[in-house]
């Protein structure tokens, strides 16, 4: 009977294992589908931001993930994102987003670039000053995770954990576009680094599913091996005795 169970475990284990390995290769296959939309994306020419596509933006913004970009209007340095944690080959810094002021109803957050500090976090303003007006070249970006703010309600910047225009809308006088604009280069002289697009790559799916599959394949032999063994060690009836 012990047998038996053991099997039937090592059976079921192996089933729940290979089933997670198939799940992460599903997920494989849906990012490289992602990945290949984006490289699709950024290949088209560059979108200029006026209203009518502004408007199309807020309507299907999923549509635009990746989408090269050009918006001209007036940056609202009174009103920045300090987005916190964001290191530069291994040195501490933060992300500077300021909305670029598109009309008086709308803007869209544009993340600048990059500036160093020691502990990740802070900074002191003004934030890279350039020019209000401008004409910033990017890629639209759909931002995902929490916002937090961190600094007082009423003081700016305000550090963030990602400038999620959503959750940090309702701080703004105008409407935000929903996906953010990140620039592809920052201006010489203004101490700003640029940030490179997310990587396009499988991620960690396929060794997790190997992993997967080797648990599955462990449980599989184990309880066989488990079986067959416990089965040449059980005693039999033997021979008969002999006359004597």
């Amino acid at each position: 009977m012990k047998r038996a169970a053991i099997l039937v475990v090592g059976l079921l284990v192996a089933g729940v294992c290979s089933r997670l390995g198939l799940w992460q290769l599903q997920r494989l296959d849906d990012r490289n589908e992602r990945n290949r939309r984006a490289e699709q994306q950024l290949a088209r020419p560059a979108l200029p931001l006026d209203p009518m596509a502004a408007s199309d933006v807020v309507a299907d913004p999923d549509a635009y993930r990746f989408r090269p970009a050009v918006a001209t209007g007036r940056f609202d340095l009174t009103r920045e994102l300090v987005v916190i944690a964001r290191a530069h080959r291994g040195v501490p810094g933060v992300h500077v987003v300021t909305p670029l002021v598109l009309d008086d109803s709308l803007a869209v957050l544009v993340e600048r670039g990059w500036l160093p500090s020691p502990d990740g976090r802070t900074v002191q303003p003004p934030l890279a000053p350039e020019p209000p007006q401008a004409t910033v070249e990017g890629v639209l970006l759909l931002v995902d995770g929490r916002s937090g703010a961190i600094a007082a309600a009423d003081s700016w910047p305000r550090r963030v954990m990602s400038p999620d225009p959503e959750l940090v809308g309702p701080w703004y006088p105008y409407r935000l576009l929903p996906l953010l604009l990140r620039r592809r280069a920052p201006p010489e002289g203004s101490g700003l680094r640029s940030v490179d697009i997310p990587a396009l790559s499988g991620g960690p799916h396929l060794s997790y599913a190997m992993q997967w599959f080797g648990f599955a394949a462990i449980a599989l032999v184990g309880s066989l091996v488990f079986f067959v063994r416990r089965g040449d060690d059980t005693p039999g009836e033997g021979p008969p005795p002999s006359p004597s």
